[in-house]
Parts: C-alpha cells; structure tokens; sequence
C-alpha cells in the first residue's frame, strides 16, 4: 500500500532498465551492453537493473512497518490480503490504504493526492539519482493524481492505488502492501 510511491519509482526505473537488457550482436562478436540510463546521471554506473534488486528490499521493509503501525491503528488483523493489485477493497481496507500511504509520505494529507517530491525522493533512493527514471516517476504520478476523481480520502487512496499498481505491473516491478 505504502509503495505506491516506490512503485512509481521502481516502475520508471524498471521502464529504462530494458534498454539496457538486450545483448547485441555483430557477426558472432557480442557488443557491450548499451545503457541508455547511463547517459543521464546519477551515482552509480551499475544498470537499474541491478540498482532495483539493491534497493528495493529497503522500500519493501518501510512499507511492511508502515503497514503494521496501520493495522493496528485501525484495530484490523495483522494478516491481510495484499492490496496493490485488489479491484474491489473493502472500505476499511481502503482506508488502511491511506494510512500506508500517507504513512510513508506519498500520499498528501491536505491534497489526497501523490506527493510528487517524495515520489521523486523514493525514486532518487531506489535508482540512486538517475534523472531519467525520477523524471518518468514523477510524470506517472502527475497521470495517477489526474486519475483521482474524489475528495474523500479512502476512496482516493483506492484510486491512486488502482494506478499505481497498472504501471507496477506493466512495469514487472515486485512492491506489496
């Protein structure tokens, strides 16, 4: 739930690390790998790729605690079904995923809407400054916050989820909440 942000993070990453997946080849020489997400900063030259794998599991766990806290905060049990991919939640699980994701700082309290520095922020953690992938995530939060057609706040939630999880799975980025 709280990874909504760090999936859209994950996701922009995860969207330029193809580039840097296939192996070309001339005549039975293989070339080195280009990466594109190399050319535009960032303080690693390791492939997002790699970066993901790194880092992700630190975001994983900062849900994972966020999501606990919240549990308990709205009196539920502490096992739950996974929430990023669930069209039809229940309202009580929608509202546990406003706090998740207010929790970690995505979702704005007075907007109802993604944060848009602190997507930027998860982003610049997972993928270690790459200014494309941080760019694409903000741009994906900007589309996820147009999607919002609600003021009331566990049902925005729900609905920045919706569209947090579509671009984490066309993305194959791996994040529950």
């Amino acid at each position: 739930m709280h990874s909504t942000l760090l999936s859209l993070l994950a996701l922009a990453s995860c969207i330029w690390m193809q580039c840097s997946m296939a192996e070309p080849q001339i005549k039975g020489q293989q070339l080195p790998q280009f990466d594109l997400t190399r050319l535009f900063g960032g303080r690693s030259s390791e492939p997002l790729v790699t970066l993901l794998d790194r880092n992700l599991p630190e975001v994983q766990q900062m849900i994972d605690r966020t999501k606990k806290s919240c549990l308990q905060q709205l009196r539920m049990p502490a096992v739950q079904r996974s929430l990023i991919r669930e069209p039809n939640p229940t309202e009580q699980e929608k509202c546990l995923l406003e706090c998740v994701l207010k929790g970690i700082k995505i979702m704005d309290d007075s907007t109802n809407k993604l944060n848009l520095r602190r997507v930027e922020q998860l982003t610049s953690l997972v993928t270690e400054d790459n200014k494309v992938a941080m760019a694409l995530s903000s741009s994906l939060a900007q589309s996820c916050n147009r999607s919002v057609s609600t003021q009331k706040p566990c049902e925005a939630a729900h609905q920045l989820n919706q569209c947090i999880g579509r671009q984490m799975e066309r993305n194959r980025v791996k994040l529950h909440w």
